[in-house]
């Protein structure tokens, strides 16, 4: 019985892991020679073509060495013989922010155009997982497909090749799985044994999976570092002589327009987290929590402080450089490649990381002091004022966190409903200091004062500021009550010996609410995985403070417990070494603030927070990129015979998760944890899982070959020294207790926690609270006042803001992007002369509304 037809496309490619166990720079000496290898095959062969692994940042770096060869690779391109981008880097697709993974398309295919065409292919094949919003986020970019490997099981799906819809439905693209991986193809080679026993059985790999006939399939033909494959036409010619499949040479454009006209394609609906075919490390996102810290910083500095400011300080001419924001966010994007972010990479790779991470901040640190400053010098700050930003374009009332140095221990602050005093810092004086006037140089004396921070209850204006007048005041100091209790207008928090209970107004007590639990880590630097025979202790609190001014309140819990320093210590039953913790509870606004900050001096360990809902549940409501999705508990039986590692049901943490029930639900938001699990009534929120190696083999959890290519032939055990993670780390919590789950309230109390408003005081005391305060001078203002409240912008309350920056694709204009939280459309009339646009400022249609799940661009000129 003859064969159907079927149509083999072959990709010649390269994956390209920019640092992993070799750094960046190792990877840019690989380049000088692949790549200059591809151009010349490229160029000897008219009709070969080749995909750059999808990210652009690979080939900027290869032309800033090599900018002869621009030109070059600006003919290959529009040839279509070169593929590249449409990523800045290859992102990490679970722990990171649907803007963060907007802007690395944005930047991606605004470098990318440097070369003229860009893929229009989301091609993302080694990362570990991708959240259920992805096709929302390509669409958003102007991407119609996706190319992926990890994270699919096929029994869901269909088949490897489907649509692949939004979570509201609103937006779909086609799906291209490659259920073997992206190198199934490598080292072709036209010979009877390749053919028969590699080449041909993936095919056929590929058609046993589907439950249909695939008339169309693609088979990616490269790997990690590879060069491009010569003379690859011939190769083709006369692999057809001996397979039994028809052969072709093809790109991944290609490909998609062949199945896109195919009619039964299956419809599929949910992120790919499972691991049947190939490993997605589904607990990486606690591994080197030091860079996950550092990466969300300044991912939220940049999306919610400076990209706002930047808009504000356009309104009054401060105009800094476009390529100075796109320079933070490359830093940042760098890092959040899915090797980089995830933490698989080994202790050298870590420091550049978190290097670039520090580069990154720095310049956002000075696009806030420049704008801050220059807009107070303008406002002609006394010395006894303060400007307070609000980035969020929606009138707010709300608490402020307000710094002022003074020359008094504590100020208080004029027309505000509340303030309180809850840190401060005293600087003594000093003698005999030098000071330049214009007579030439001084000797004399300076005062002491005090660096103070105020929680200031006060109303502003939607994306604008207000001045804040201060005065000299000793009564705002926090008092020390002797009653161990936090009271709000809901519950009560209580120390009893030791123990955190948490007593709601209906009297339901639920004890035990909050603690730290730790347990050994057998795992590496790509998984968590328990030691043999290891269990979690909880670990109590020794002392409690509370402290109270007006209508704030703080408890201040301190612990020290003995745990095992290694993990033969903890085989031998040994708890040898003080563990030392602080918590801070407080009651701002409708929520429990809780900060966590822990002094790691333990090895292969695992410390989670837990908190306890008083739900015995098994589904959680998660918020995932502009929307959310309900989980539930995962128990797989005999889970070896179905998946390459244990489905655990640990999930990636966006930025809330609720569990509710019949009396009440409790939200817990964190910007900072990336992954929770539930058990029983406790949600169990990792703080770090500390480890010792780049990668092992056979886990408890993850049985076979070790992940990191460390039990390869000529690859060594990689230690990872850094990746335990010594030292001081912070986290921070919120709690949100409701009747029911509403999910605009909590998407608007999200919105509210990332858009914190910031303060500036023009001060002489001490020039290096702000690191460019000594050289912002009074000549880069100009002389032209500014009002003494400003409001931007304002919007309505049933939509959430996303973003609003200046325009990335060189207009002067600002990009709001607004997104509905819920499962029913809203309306919404746009601004007048506003426009509707995509995320690379494309035009858009839109009629009105917004879909459930969505999200509306909007492109406005002030």
């Amino acid at each position: 019985m003859p064969l159907k037809k079927v149509n083999v496309y072959l990709v010649n490619h390269t994956h390209w892991d920019r640092e992993w166990y070799f750094s960046h720079r190792d990877s840019l000496i690989l380049s000088d020679l692949l790549f200059t290898n591809m151009i010349k095959e490229l160029e000897k062969h008219p009709e070969a073509s080749f995909t750059l692994d999808g990210q652009i940042s690979i080939l900027d770096d290869y032309v800033a060495v090599h900018p002869e060869t621009k030109a070059r690779i600006k003919h290959l391109v529009s040839k279509n013989q070169l593929q590249i981008g449409p990523w800045y880097t290859q992102p990490d697709a679970l722990h990171v922010q649907g803007d963060s993974l907007l802007r690395n398309g944005m930047i991606g295919i605004l470098l990318s155009r440097k070369y003229g065409k860009t893929m229009s292919v989301g091609y993302l094949p080694d990362t570990f997982g991708f959240n259920s919003q992805l096709p929302f986020i390509l669409d958003e970019l102007g991407l119609k497909s996706f190319v992926f490997w990890r994270g699919i099981d096929i029994k869901k799906t269909g088949s490897c090749y489907f649509i692949c819809h939004s979570l509201g439905n609103s937006r779909k693209v086609i799906a291209v799985n490659m259920p073997q991986g992206y190198s199934i193809g490598m080292l072709l080679d036209a010979s009877n044994q390749y053919v028969n026993q590699r080449l041909d059985p993936a095919v056929t790999f590929i058609e046993d999976q589907s439950n249909r006939f695939e008339p169309n399939i693609l088979i990616p033909t490269g790997n990690d570092q590879m060069s491009i494959i010569t003379n690859f036409s011939d190769q083709v010619a006369k692999i057809n002589e001996i397979g039994k499949y028809h052969y072709q040479i093809s790109n991944y454009e290609d490909f998609i327009e062949k199945i896109s006209h195919e009619t039964s394609l299956s419809d599929y609906m949910r992120e790919f987290l499972d691991p049947v075919l190939a490993r997605v490390h589904r607990t990486c996102g606690s591994s080197r929590m030091d860079i996950k810290l550092a990466a969300t910083a300044l991912e939220d500095k940049l999306v919610h402080q400076v990209e706002p400011l930047m808009v504000i300080g356009r309104k009054f001419a401060i105009n800094l450089g476009d390529c100075i924001l796109t320079d933070a966010w490359k830093k940042l994007l760098d890092s959040q490649a899915h090797d980089s972010l995830a933490g698989s990479v080994v202790d050298s790779v870590a420091e550049d990381i978190l290097h670039r991470l520090k580069e990154g901040n720095e310049l956002a640190d000075g696009i806030l002091n420049t704008i801050k400053r220059l807009i107070s010098l303008r406002l002609k700050l006394s010395s006894n004022q303060v400007v307070v930003f609000n980035p969020l374009p929606r009138n707010t009332v709300d608490y402020c966190s307000v710094r002022i140095v003074s020359p008094t221990e504590s100020v208080a602050f004029d027309g505000v409903d509340d303030s309180a005093l809850v840190a401060n810092k005293r600087i003594h004086g000093r003698d005999h200091l030098l000071q330049q006037t214009r007579s030439g140089d001084q000797q004399t004396n300076e005062p002491g004062y005090f660096i103070s921070d105020y929680l200031v209850k006060m109303a502003l204006p939607a994306m604008g500021y207000k001045i804040l007048n201060f005065r000299a005041d000793s009564e705002l100091k926090l008092e020390t009550t002797p009653i161990k209790q936090l009271q709000t207008e809901h519950f009560t928090v209580v120390f009893d010996s030791g123990h955190v209970d948490l007593k709601l107004n209906d009297g339901t007590v639920i004890h035990d609410f909050i603690c730290l639990k730790d347990s050994g880590n057998a795992g590496d630097t790509y998984d968590y995985s328990p030691p043999e025979q290891d269990r979690a202790v909880t670990m109590l609190f020794r002392s409690a403070s509370v402290f109270k001014r007006g209508h704030y309140e703080e408890m201040k819990l301190a612990g020290q417990f003995k745990l095992p320093r290694t993990l033969s210590d903890r085989r031998n039953g040994e708890s040898n070494t003080e563990y030392r913790f602080t918590m801070t509870i407080s009651y701002i606004a409708d929520l429990l603030q809780i900060h966590v900050s822990v002094d790691n001096q333990i090895f292969d360990h695992k410390l989670v927070l837990a908190i306890n809902t008083g739900s015995v549940n098994d589904k959680n409501i998660a918020s995932v990129p502009f929307g959310y999705l309900t989980r539930s508990q995962q128990s797989v039986k005999d889970w070896q015979k179905h998946f390459v590692e244990k489905t655990v049901s640990i999930w990636p943490l966006d930025n809330n998760v609720t569990v509710e029930n019949k009396k009440y639900s409790i939200t817990i938001f964190s910007k900072m944890i990336k992954e929770y699990q539930q058990h029983g009534k406790y949600l169990l929120f990792t703080l770090l899982a500390s480890t010792d190696q780049l990668g092992k083999a056979d886990l408890i959890n993850r049985p076979g070959r070790a992940s990191g290519d460390t039990t390869k032939v000529g690859h060594p055990y990689i230690p990872t020294p850094g990746a335990e993670l010594l030292g001081k780390h912070n986290y921070d919590v919120q709690i949100y207790f409701a009747k029911t789950f509403n999910k605009l309230v909590v998407a608007k109390i999200q919105e509210k926690i990332n858009f914190q408003a910031m303060s500036y005081q023009i001060q002489n005391k001490n020039l290096f609270l702000n690191r460019l305060d000594n050289k912002l001078q009074d000549d880069l203002v100009p002389i032209a006042g500014l009002p003494t409240q400003f409001n931007l912008m304002d919007l309505p309350n049933g939509l959430c803001v996303s973003a609003c920056y200046p325009s990335y694709f060189g207009n002067n204009a600002t990009i709001l992007r607004l997104f509905n939280p819920g499962k029913l459309a809203v309306a919404f009339k746009l601004p007048s002369g506003a426009q509707a646009v995509n995320a690379l400022e494309d035009s858009r249609e839109y009629h009105g509304i917004i879909a459930a799940y969505d999200l509306l661009s909007i492109k406005i000129q002030f």
